[in-house]
């Protein structure tokens, strides 16, 4: 099934290429899909050797461990890249950047979605996270979404029209999101861009942009700022071989050079032991953390 995926098929591919914190040990099996067969030729060839299967985008929100993951690896971005829009809504694949979708919409005076511009994910990344800001995330505009199944079949679910929030939906197991419907609205192409330039503006200023990371590690705890909570314990600019919790924003754990997927759990496990320690508060990680 493999001979059959007309994408690229590489083995025990080091997947510190593929993730923006530039660390990662090999995938045994790597499948950059050319299309949405491919994915079902992946996806049965797992099934009958009884393979795990992950998914990345674009390596966003992702700490892939030093021993790297076992079974089949599935990155979408460059797959599934094309957006349509259909009056007030876009229907858009799972490999198309999220900030490339917001500037496209915005050409054709659709915007709502600005308040995610610079997040860097793909729709897939960016939904499977339900990435987001203080102005709201990506599930606020989810009318539908669209999955492959295992035996290759497409599903799809509005969770509006099932009785459920985006927030409560979850993929069937062992299925691949490919896509989703996102509603708009109209708005003048120039409050748009001056919306999208001053939120740019704003990340450059506060986030350590200039340096490998994989932005937000910790989940905002109600009421409170995780960047705020991780200043109070001391641990802003606290480093570790090449690992450091930033000192411009402490939110974001980056990689100044020959980090270790180990380092970046050790600032993690010591954030955390800290954090409820002195202030009784325990955070949740937003960074998703895959492989052995």
């Amino acid at each position: 099934m493999l001979g059959e995926i007309r994408g690229e098929v590489r083995f025990k591919e080091m997947l510190s290429f593929h993730t923006s914190l530039r660390i990662g040990g090999p995938a045994d099996i790597f499948v950059v899909p050319q299309d949405i067969d491919d994915i079902r030729h992946a996806l049965l060839f797992a099934e009958r050797e009884q393979l795990p299967v992950a998914v990345v985008g674009g390596g966003n929100n992702l700490l892939v461990t030093d021993r790297g993951i076992r079974g089949v690896v599935l990155k979408l971005e460059g797959c599934l890249g094309r957006a349509e829009f259909h009056g007030e809504e876009a229907v858009a694949g799972a490999g198309v950047g999220l900030s490339a979708l917001i500037r496209e919409a915005a050409s054709l005076n659709l915007g709502g979605i600005e308040a995610l511009v610079g997040i860097p994910a793909t729709i897939g990344g960016a939904l499977a996270m339900n990435a987001g800001t203080a102005d709201g995330t990506i599930g606020d505009f989810v009318s539908a979404v669209y999955f492959l199944h295992p035996d290759g079949t497409i599903g799809e679910c509005k969770p509006a029209a099932s009785g459920l929030s985006f927030q409560e939906f979850s993929l069937p197991a062992g299925a691949v999101l490919v896509g989703a419907r996102l509603r708009l609205h109209r708005r003048p192409y120039g409050e748009i861009q001056k919306d999208i330039k001053q939120r740019l503006k704003v990340k450059k200023q506060t986030q350590p942009l200039a340096l490998a990371s994989a932005g937000a590690v910790w989940k905002h705890p109600p009421g409170e700022l995780a960047t705020k909570l991780i200043e109070r314990v001391g641990l802003r600019g606290k480093r570790l071989n090449g690992a450091e919790i930033s000192a411009k924003h402490a939110n974001f754990i980056v990689n100044r050079g020959g980090a270790s997927a180990a380092d970046i759990l050790s600032l993690m496990e010591l954030t955390r032991e800290r954090v409820h320690a002195q202030l009784n508060i325990t955070l949740e990680p937003e960074i998703r953390v895959i492989g052995e």
